[in-house]
This record gives structure tokens, C-alpha cells and sequence, in this order.
């Protein structure tokens, strides 16, 4: 497998995803020109102003957003920090939201009020893309030069809460070093193809600049985006940044997202078996609860919603789970249609992963092979026809011999019935229960066959976790537990 090459196929196609050297220079021109329209108000919160860069624009992961089936609106964001009065969270929140009142094109622009920020909305043209522009009152706190309070409005009530962009950003980028030679290297070809725009290569932003982590986090926040189209509780960016940031040790592409998966599967592995989970200050869960503390702000935890919403925790592992497939999809079979990025991909010749395995499994028993499972996960994303792997599934059940592997067999059929859509029959419920008896002292035959008959409980995934380990999580049949 010659990863360097895979990871050069995944470079071109992340750059084509990337902002446009143009479209961040309409960026900047736009931010900037608010940062001024700010500075030059009087507020009633304090007279001292700084206004600067937050999030991906800033940390340079940020990424053609994907809305509703196609490409949407940038997200900028800016944050507003006053200081100089005490005031209230409600009275600095509402002294910005005046003063951008104030401006006519910012006045017809302004979204309605956001629980933390006030949004521009930028519309999009046939020349240019579309740009919400968030800005995020705040004020610096006592203890700190960095950390600021910033405002935060749960239905009519306001409060403080504690943030660090700036902080984050320096730890960001000491982790995200970038050699001379690569500075030198991308500004120069920036240079190259932009000299319309640039007068000089010193005139090219350094804000364009991608490292290998940079790109990593590109490519799974587009990863994201596309998975969580048409689903629910989509994970936020700075999870990703933070724990990926944690993980990257200069690793290429492949690699980097390869130790974030890895990383992230075993800490849940852990915590699912009911074991407890050595906190390591990263991604920890202590008492039930998971915490994804901000390095530069240890009183913030990124998975706070976590706890009172917890399908936004079982979200980001199927998630994670599904990016690890895909990965080795691609990897697999080279064809960048199987990492599912919904991007301008020119390789029709080349087979899918999908089409691989059918090819593969053309004839004779291929039992509950690794393989074999990644087709049943390909089934129930929708990339390869329930037909075809129907077809594997009853020829493998016609030519196994053992008879523990015919009944492995008789478990894989009945869950792609189930994936597929199907209801099992009284027979075939009562084949499964006769499967149960003959297995009964085995944990992944009670915890499988109880799935199909939705008797299964968290014990039972506990005991097949401890018996098999981790990929047990990675079973397609797992899905069922969740449906």
C-alpha cells in the first residue's frame, strides 16, 4: 500500500476545498472593515477595544462548508473585547449589537440575536461565495491577559462564560509548526498562480499557508459535514482541532487521521466495557461524564453538552467509526469517491472499494471475514445495493462446512435482512433463539443473537467487548443497539 501516494491524492483534493486566495482577501476586506466600524464606536461598557480573528480563519482549518447537499456560506469569526467599566453581560452584549446597528448595510445585514454572537450575513454572487460573519462579545477577565468572559444568553437570562481564544490559538500553533521550507515553498506557488492578486510573494498572507495537520483537520471536518447532511448532532470543529492538535506528532495526512481514529476508538472501547478510563487530561470521562478540556482554559470542557445530551456523544463515535472506514476504503481501493467528501473527484475508472469486495466475493465462502463486514457497512450508508450483498450472504450460509461458521453465517444474513429493512419472520426468530441455546456460554453469539431479537443489553455488549476487544464496536450488527 503506498500511503504517500494516497496522501498526495488527498492534498490536491483538500486544496480545491480550501478557501480561495481571493475569497480570503474578500474575507479580510470584509472582517476588517466591521473590526473598524467597532473600534470607532463609544460604548457604555468601556472605551478599550481589541478585535481579532477566533476559529478556523484564524487557526487555518477553515473549509468550503457543506449545508443541505452543496457547498454553503463561510463561517467567520470575530470576537469584540471591551473593557474598561464594569458592566453587565446584557449591556455589552446589546452595546455591540447597537453599534453595528448604527451602520446602515450592517443594520440590514444583522441576523437576529444569537445566544453568544451577533451574525452578518454576507449573500453570495455569482463571483463571489457567501459569509456569515459572527462577533462575539467578550471582555477580558481580572486573573488573565488572555482569557476573556464572554456573554451568553439561555432564553431572556445572560450570564458570563469563560473562554481563551487567544491562548488557544498560541498553544494551536506551537503544536502546528511550520518548517522555512514549507513557508517558503507554498508561498511561492500561491504567488505563481494568484499574480493578479499578490504584487509579491512577501505579499501573499501567511494565513494560507497549510500544514500536514491543517489539511488533516480540513479533510475530516469536510468528512463531517457530508456524514451529518441529512443527521443530527453534527460534533463542533474545535473537538476535532483539539483532540487531532493532541494526537499530531508530523505525521502526513493518512497517518494523522489514522492516530486521532485510533486514539479516540480505544478511549471509548474503554469506557464502554465498564472499565475505568486513565484520564490523561485530553479525552477523559470521570464518573460517566466526558471532558474535552480547553488547553488553554482548563475551567471550559468542549463536550458539556455532552452530559445533558447524550446522542451528541454516541453522534461523534459512530462518527468517528464511519471516518475510519471510509479511510481504509480509500486506501484500499485509491478511488477518493469512498472517503464520501461530495467533492469534484475525476476517477470513474477506477473501481470503488464497494465494487472491490463484490468482485472479490464473486464465489465460495468468505465467513465473517473484516471485509465481509465493511460491505454490510457500505449497505447501510447507502453504497452498495442490499441485493448484491444479499447474494454474498446466502452463498456463504451454501458453502460453509463447520457448523459454528454456518451459523456465524445465518447471524449475517439475518442482520443485513434487518439493515435492509426487512422484519424477521417467526421462523427465522426462532432459528435464532435454537442458534442461541447451541452458543449459549459464547458472549458474542448471546450478544449478537439478542440484538436481532432487540433483547440485547449493555451487559452483554460489556462481556463480547471483554471477550473480542475493541473492533466488536466496529461491528455492523453493533448499529442495531442504537436504531
Amino acid at each position: 500500500m503506498n500511503i504517500p501516494n494516497r496522501d498526495a491524492i488527498l492534498e490536491d483534493l483538500i486544496k480545491s476545498l480550501d478557501i480561495s486566495p481571493a475569497d480570503f482577501e474578500l474575507a479580510k476586506n470584509r472582517y476588517q472593515a466591521v473590526a473598524k466600524w467597532l473600534e470607532g464606536g463609544v460604548f457604555l461598557s468601556g472605551k478599550n477595544k481589541e478585535i481579532y480573528l477566533q476559529g478556523s480563519f484564524k487557526l487555518g482549518t477553515v473549509i468550503k462548508p457543506y449545508r443541505n447537499g452543496k457547498d454553503d456560506d463561510y463561517d467567520i469569526d470575530q470576537v469584540c473585547e471591551i473593557s474598561g467599566r464594569e458592566t453587565t453581560a446584557y449591556n455589552l452584549k446589546h452595546d455591540i449589537g447597537n453599534r453595528l446597528k448604527l451602520n446602515t448595510d450592517y443594520k440590514r445585514m444583522l441576523d437576529e440575536e444569537g445566544r453568544r454572537c451577533w451574525t452578518l450575513e454576507y449573500a453570495s454572487s455569482d463571483k463571489s461565495p457567501g459569509f456569515h460573519l459572527d462577533i462575539l462579545p467578550a471582555r477580558p477577565q481580572n486573573n488573565s491577559s488572555q482569557k476573556i468572559q464572554i456573554t451568553d444568553k439561555i432564553e431572556t437570562s445572560y450570564k458570563w462564560d469563560s473562554s481563551n481564544p487567544q491562548g488557544y490559538y498560541h498553544w494551536f500553533k506551537k503544536i502546528n509548526s511550520i518548517s522555512e521550507e514549507l513557508f517558503d515553498s507554498q508561498r511561492s506557488s500561491i504567488f505563481e498562480m494568484n499574480k493578479t492578486l499578490y504584487s509579491t510573494v512577501e505579499k501573499v498572507p501567511k494565513q494560507l499557508v497549510r500544514t500536514q495537520l491543517q489539511r488533516s483537520i480540513q479533510l475530516m471536518k469536510r468528512h463531517r459535514d457530508v456524514y451529518f447532511n441529512n443527521r443530527k448532532d453534527s460534533p463542533v470543529s474545535i473537538i476535532i482541532t483539539t483532540l487531532t492538535a493532541y494526537q499530531f506528532n508530523g505525521k502526513n495526512i493518512v497517518h494523522t487521521i489514522i492516530d486521532f481514529t485510533n486514539y479516540v476508538i480505544q478511549r471509548h472501547a474503554i469506557v464502554t466495557q465498564g472499565q475505568s478510563l486513565q484520564a490523561d487530561e485530553i479525552l477523559d470521562c470521570i464518573n460517566g461524564k466526558w471532558t474535552i478540556k480547553n488547553p488553554a482554559d482548563r475551567n471550559e470542557n468542549f463536550a458539556d453538552k455532552w452530559e445533558q445530551k447524550p446522542e451528541l456523544a454516541t453522534a461523534f463515535f459512530t462518527w468517528i467509526y464511519q471516518l475510519k472506514r471510509d479511510l481504509n476504503a480509500f486506501l484500499e481501493s485509491s478511488n477518493i469517491r469512498d472517503l464520501y467528501l461530495s467533492a469534484i473527484e475525476n476517477q470513474v475508472s477506477i473501481k470503488s472499494y464497494g465494487e472491490l469486495l463484490l468482485d472479490n466475493f464473486a464465489k465460495g465462502p468468505i465467513g465473517s471475514s473484516d471485509s465481509f463486514l465493511s460491505l454490510i457497512h457500505l449497505g447501510i450508508e447507502g453504497k452498495v445495493p442490499w441485493d448484491k450483498i444479499k447474494e454474498v450472504a446466502k452463498r456463504n450460509i451454501d458453502y460453509e462446512t463447520i457448523e459454528v461458521s454456518i451459523d456465524i453465517a445465518w447471524i449475517n444474513f439475518y442482520q443485513i435482512l434487518i439493515h435492509s429493512g426487512s422484519e424477521l419472520t417467526t421462523n427465522f426468530k426462532n432459528h435464532i433463539k435454537t442458534i442461541l441455546i447451541k452458543h449459549s456460554e459464547d458472549p458474542a453469539f448471546i450478544f449478537c443473537c439478542n440484538l436481532l431479537l432487540r433483547t440485547a443489553d449493555r451487559k452483554m455488549l460489556q462481556n463480547c467487548l471483554r471477550d473480542r476487544g475493541e473492533s466488536v464496536l466496529n461491528w455492523p450488527i453493533v448499529k442495531l443497539q442504537f436504531e
